[in-house]
């Protein structure tokens, strides 16, 4: 895609410290778009600013706790007062709880997954809703979990299905507002986050796919690129799921 296809555009991105979030980051800024970066630590969102904008002119980074909805509102409100607007929102900021079968899941933490996974996307949403007077294009990134049971992730599974839904309600409610919200789910990428699984598959010599390889963040990014496009204008509430045909081969 054009490196000026999102120019005079601005995104927010969501867990940019690391993995999907920051090499989402760095391909909307190369296309030329102003990009706010938030995650829990400033260090690493900030080296990452330096990164695509030694002077500061078209990157920020806020630190931020999603699971907080006053730190989400100031989250929103740095975006507004540095740029003015804001035309993408890319929801990746998530939480993988340890495996813990359902009925040993305390309160506390069933209720920080929601928080984080599910609440804060819709919150944050909400807020940049707000902000898309022009139309926008908002992004929620799930995961395969959202499709078919996993023993001892229940919060996480309920978590990303319900943001399936959550995207196709927004997706309705504001297509009059010229806003489109799009799903990505992602099967099994090289992240820190899921680096346990693809360790246990690969000890045990199981294939992660029928591709039989990993996937890269820096796929993830560019189809998220292709999304948040001219080129995607006419894609709202669909889901784009990114697995090397993982669901394909697995029982649900």
């Amino acid at each position: 895609m054009p490196d000026s296809e999102l120019t005079d555009r601005v995104a927010l991105v969501t867990g940019a410290s690391r993995g999907i979030g920051a090499a989402t980051a760095r391909r909307l800024s190369a296309m030329g778009a102003s990009v706010v970066v938030t995650a829990r630590t400033r260090d690493a969102i900030q080296a990452l600013v330096d990164e695509l904008s030694p002077d500061g002119s078209t990157a920020l980074a806020v630190a931020a706790d999603v699971s907080v909805p006053a730190e989400l509102d100031r989250l929103v409100e740095s975006a507004r007062d540095r740029f003015g607007r804001l035309d993408i929102l890319v929801n990746n900021a998530g939480v993988l709880p340890p495996a813990t079968r359902a009925e040993k899941i305390s309160r506390e933490d069933w209720d920080t997954v929601l928080a984080i996974n599910l609440s804060a996307p819709w919150y944050l949403s909400c807020r940049a809703h707000e902000l898309m007077k022009d139309g926008g294009v908002i992004v929620n990134i799930s995961s395969t979990a959202a499709h078919y049971p996993s023993v001892g992730l229940s919060a996480y599974n309920v978590s990303k299905a319900a943001m399936s839904m959550m995207s196709r309600s927004c997706a309705l409610e504001w297509a009059r507002d010229g806003v489109r919200v799009v799903t990505v789910v992602p099967g099994k990428i090289d992240t820190e986050m899921v680096r346990p699984i693809l360790d246990f598959i690969a000890d045990r010599d199981i294939p992660p796919n029928p591709l039989k390889r990993v996937g890269a963040v820096e796929e993830v990014a560019e189809a998220i690129a292709y999304l948040v496009s001219d080129r995607a204008g006419y894609i709202t509430g669909s889901t784009l799921v990114i697995d090397g045909g993982e669901m394909l081969s697995t029982a649900t």
